[in-house]
């Protein structure tokens, strides 16, 4: 489990930016989440228990980081994968937290990677405990 805090004021203005950007790209399910697979936000819903979804997507996440350098890249930037009924597209937001987005049907929504960087940009700067070392955080 992670050591990370969300305060109340912090929460509501983090559901408030994640249920617009919801709206905006029509995802079914978004959620915010720590790299130990702790859901920090959601919004929307999948119709399971999302942590497992939290958990997976952070060691995909991460897999995808070591190929990037293998690669010569320093990191991917994100990770998506595409269904027939779902789509998925896995981004960081800072160094300790992903944002793992559920999409319906097989294509993701065009421009998805710069409306990622809006939202996480927006929520950096709407709880600034984001951009911190969450091992120095408690509850």
């Amino acid at each position: 489990m992670s050591d990370f805090a969300v305060y109340t004021e912090d929460a509501d203005k983090v559901r408030r930016l994640m249920l617009a950007y919801q709206a905006s790209v029509k995802a079914d399910y978004v959620v915010l989440s720590h790299r130990d697979g702790s859901i920090v936000a959601e919004v929307g819903s999948i119709g399971m228990d999302a942590t497992p979804l939290a958990v997976l997507s952070s060691a995909s996440f991460d897999s995808a980081k070591q190929i990037g350098m293998m690669l010569g890249e320093c990191s991917f930037q994100s990770v998506s994968y595409t269904g027939e009924q779902r789509s998925i597209y896995i981004a960081p937001v800072e160094d300790s937290l992903l944002l793992v987005q559920i999409f319906p049907g097989s294509k993701l929504p065009n421009r998805i990677e710069d409306y990622n960087k809006l939202l996480v940009e927006k929520l950096v700067d709407a709880v600034p405990a984001f951009t911190q070392n969450t091992s120095k955080l408690r509850r």
